[in-house]
């Protein structure tokens, strides 16, 4: 993990952009965010939410790499 990774507003900045992407395709999809939450759906946004959190968060490690290297070396 890197320093980037561990900044406050670098987690909430990926989060927010994560969930509404996550609803955003789970609307496109047509499952329901959370009519009636059952396991199924949970797990199913759950790892919607994973692997788009990991997607943004590398994009923006590589936008940080970019403008400013310092940021974006691991510990």
């Amino acid at each position: 993990m890197s320093r980037l990774e561990k900044k406050w507003w670098f987690i909430v900045v990926v989060s927010a952009l994560t969930m509404m992407a996550t609803r955003y395709v789970m609307k496109v999809a047509g499952v329901p965010f959370m009519d009636d939450a059952n396991a199924a759906r949970l797990l199913l946004q759950f790892f919607c939410f994973l692997g788009l959190w990991r997607c943004f968060s590398f994009v923006a490690w590589l936008l940080a790499l970019a403008l400013a290297p310092a940021l974006a070396k691991p510990e």
